[in-house]
């Protein structure tokens, strides 16, 4: 019988050489887009160039991405022997995962591999928000004698200890439940949550999370923003004027999840005009251009959106990537199962009843 085709983009594996060439080239059949942009790639799946394959593989999120959004057009061009779109990466807005779903195909996404990286770098961008990091590390560098005494005097006045604060958060998924783990732990911080399903009470209870049921409930509340929504119709420029005018006056805001979930005209007013004291971006609207407004900022931090960006981050990406397309698709291409970290499960049953 021959192996199932598995359809690989982007660049070859990099960290996972053994897993790869001992289990997953033991059961598949492993096949290299070679299609430099959209267009050729779109005709070599209608010439059905690739075979009918059973899985898309794309193990590192910054290559792999030559044929653009994967959209309807895309999508329908897919043979009807695919079963699961694997990818490293926690984001997926490029990719209609219901469409997908509608077609019987999973989408499963790197969830738990950035955990750890993306936690931490939000942890940091707490303390920054609420300590006056990013001034003060401006005013070393300047190796000006006067601006480091100066700044050094200002901190002091206007910087606070993040325990005892409200940190509220929105969307509680892994990544956030980490936070408030360590923001509760290490800082003493209150916890308070928003999310469109509430978590379990054990799960609550465990991290001392108040849950809101809803968004301007919780910004009311909050000394301490910190997204972590996926992007998507629902949640692009979620943050917006009306989000700011419900925050308390001088309140902080954090974004690692996705820049187009603030609006950054809107933040840029917010923090002119007061009305929140500070902001940490790893993540930026037009990336990978920052905003000048907000660079120009010294209350405001910025990244360039490295939350995740840890080496352990990327080997667990392209190992998950095979061991959900693994768990997924059977030796004769057929179902098996269901990946660990399914992103359309809802819209996959659907289309299965």
């Amino acid at each position: 019988m021959p192996k199932p085709i598995v359809l690989h983009i982007g660049e070859p594996i990099k960290y996972n050489q053994d897993f790869y060439e001992n289990e997953f080239c033991k059961r598949f059949q492993v096949v290299q887009n070679d299609c430099p942009d959209r267009a050729t790639f779109v005709q070599a799946l209608k010439d059905e160039k690739y075979g009918n394959f059973s899985a898309i593989y794309r193990p590192h999120f910054q290559t792999g991405g030559e044929m653009g959004d994967w959209d309807d057009e895309l999508i329908s061009l897919l043979p009807r022997s695919v079963r699961i779109f694997a990818s490293a990466g926690a984001g997926y807005n490029w990719a209609d995962v219901e469409a997908l779903g509608r077609r019987k195909i999973w989408y499963a996404n790197g969830a738990g591999a950035s955990d750890e990286a993306v936690s931490d770098t939000a942890l940091y961008m707490v303390l920054s928000v609420f300590r006056n990091f990013t001034r003060a590390q401006l005013a070393a560098r300047t190796c000006d004698p006067e601006k480091f005494t100066a700044c050094h005097k200002l901190c002091a006045t206007i910087s606070a200890n993040p325990r005892g604060h409200v940190l509220g958060i929105v969307g509680l998924g892994n990544i956030s439940k980490k936070l408030a783990y360590k923001a509760k732990m290490a800082l003493g911080m209150d916890i308070h949550y928003y999310d469109v399903v509430r978590a379990p009470e054990n799960v609550e209870k465990e991290l001392g999370a108040t849950f809101h049921p809803s968004l301007h409930s919780l910004l009311g509340v909050s000394d301490c923003i910190s997204l972590h929504t996926p992007l998507n119709k629902h949640t692009q420029d979620l943050i917006n004027t009306e989000a700011f005018a419900a925050m308390k006056p001088g309140a902080r805001l954090v974004n690692t999840a996705r820049g187009q979930v603030v609006n950054e005209e809107a933040l840029v007013e917010a923090l002119n005009s007061g009305k929140i004291s500070a902001a940490g971006l790893d993540v930026h609207y037009h990336e990978p251009q920052v905003s000048k407004e907000l660079a120009a900022m010294e209350n405001v931090t910025l990244t360039t959106h490295i939350s995740g960006g840890a080496l352990n981050t990327r080997i667990n990406f392209e190992l998950n990537a095979m061991r959900n397309i693994l768990a997924v698709v059977g030796e004769d291409g057929g179902f098996i199962g269901e990946p660990f970290t399914p992103v359309n499960k809802k819209a996959f049953e659907e289309a299965s009843s």
